[in-house]
This record gives C-alpha cells, sequence and structure tokens, in this order.
C-alpha cells in the first residue's frame, strides 16, 4: 500500500521532466494518473511506466495556452478517473527577457504558458475536491518568483503569480478541506535545463556556474522534485 493508494491525481506536463517523474512515483505510489503534454513526445514512456506500476494513465495532447482545450483536458481527466484527490500544476516553459525588451505578447504568451492554465485546472479542480472530502493542489513554482536573476523577466512574474493563487487558494477553499501548496525548485536538470546549457559555447562551464551558486553544488533532479510533490500530496505532513 503506497502513500497514494488509490488516489486520483492530474499532473500538467507529464511527458518529460518534473511531471513524467512526479506521475511516475505517484503511480508507484498507488495513484491513477491523468497528464497532459503539448504533443504526444514521451507519452508512451511515461503511461508505460505507470501502467508497470500496475495503474491507470489518462492521457491527453493539449496546449494549455488554450483555455478552452485546458478546460476539457480537466473534464475528460477526472471523468476518466472518476473523481479526483490531487492536482500538480506542473507544465511551464521559460520566457526570459530584460524588462525594457519585452513585449506584451512576451508577456501573454508567458502567462499563458505558466500561469492561466493552473488557474483554469484549479477551478475545473474544485467542486470534485470538494466532492471528495477534500484534496491538495500544488502549484510549481520557482525560486525565481522570490529571488530572481536579472534578464529573467516575465518568467520571475508568471512563477510569482502561482505562489499568488497557491495563497488565495489555501485562503478561500480550506474550509472545504483543500489544501494548496507551491513547490519552488532552483535549477533542475530536466530536458529543459540541458537545452538551456547547449546553447553556451561552453555547455559544460555553463552548467557548473549555475550549479555553483548552490550550497551542494549540483542541481536538483525531477526524481527528488517528484518525492516531495507525492509527500506533499499524501497529506501526511
Amino acid at each position: 500500500m503506497g502513500i497514494l493508494q488509490d488516489k486520483r491525481i492530474i499532473i500538467t506536463g507529464a511527458t518529460t521532466g518534473i511531471g513524467r517523474a512526479i506521475a511516475m512515483r505517484a503511480a508507484q505510489e498507488g495513484a491513477d494518473v491523468a497528464i497532459c503534454g503539448l504533443s504526444e513526445h514521451g507519452a508512451a514512456d511515461t503511461i508505460a511506466a505507470v501502467e508497470a506500476a500496475g495503474r491507470r494513465a489518462f492521457f491527453k495532447v493539449v496546449d494549455l495556452r488554450d483555455l478552452d482545450a485546458t478546460r476539457a483536458f480537466a473534464r475528460e481527466g477526472i471523468a476518466a478517473l472518476g473523481g479526483l484527490d490531487g492536482l500538480v500544476n506542473n507544465a511551464g516553459a521559460n520566457t526570459w527577457h530584460g524588462v525594457l525588451e519585452s513585449s506584451f505578447a512576451d508577456l501573454d504568451n508567458c502567462f499563458r504558458t505558466n500561469f492561466y492554465h493552473a488557474w483554469a485546472i484549479s477551478q475545473e479542480a474544485y467542486p470534485h475536491l470538494k466532492a471528495a472530502g477534500g484534496g491538495v493542489i500544488v502549484n510549481m513554482s520557482s525560486t525565481q518568483a522570490d529571488r530572481t536573476i536579472i534578464g529573467a523577466f516575465p518568467y520571475n512574474v508568471a512563477k510569482a503569480m502561482l505562489v499568488a493563487l497557491t495563497k488565495s487558494i489555501a485562503l478561500e477553499w480550506g474550509k472545504a478541506n483543500i489544501r494548496s501548496v507551491a513547490i519552488q525548485p532552483g535549477l533542475v536538470l530536466t530536458p529543459l535545463a540541458e537545452e538551456y546549457f547547449q546553447k553556451s559555447p561552453d555547455p559544460d562551464l555553463a552548467r557548473r556556474k549555475s550549479e555553483g551558486i548552490y550550497p551542494l553544488k549540483r542541481a536538483a533532479r525531477p526524481e527528488e522534485i517528484a518525492a516531495t510533490v507525492v509527500h506533499v500530496l499524501s497529506g501526511d505532513n
């Protein structure tokens, strides 16, 4: 019996990186999952890992910038799972500019990619979590929300918005036994991070410099973030 035995969890952006690691760990701990990705790339591997753990996976290709499609995914995923006990708003992407260089289109795309869908799915999740007697919503923010660097705008704003959303959900929905928690990782060695390093003239040096700012002199692994998220989803805290 895992700590998420027979729980029903939605995880966005679960075809790669942190999302995939969360889906795999949740299944290993006994959960059925509804997952989405921007394409089918990587989905088969995530589904296979979930099914290898003896659990069910519902998958749909969704561009989460389309809020109608986002809400449809949430409704279909909840129907496929037969209810809902937890939600992980994990999907996102880097959109980094300077404040002066940013256009409205940059901001709009960043907020659509990193924030609006989390709000929309949370709205869809609310009545089902309430009907289940409560549940947990995890929003994947970032250290950039609080301790940003030059040129990380508007990504830092979007991640701060997720923290604000988390606080509002906790205050407004707590009476329905719905908890809301923001996770704020630093550098995590995902394919997205590796892609960022490869853009540097010296990828190995860029990685060492990025990791060097942390006390342990290394980045986190997706599996470490997944362990924390699953623990939070369990409610055993």
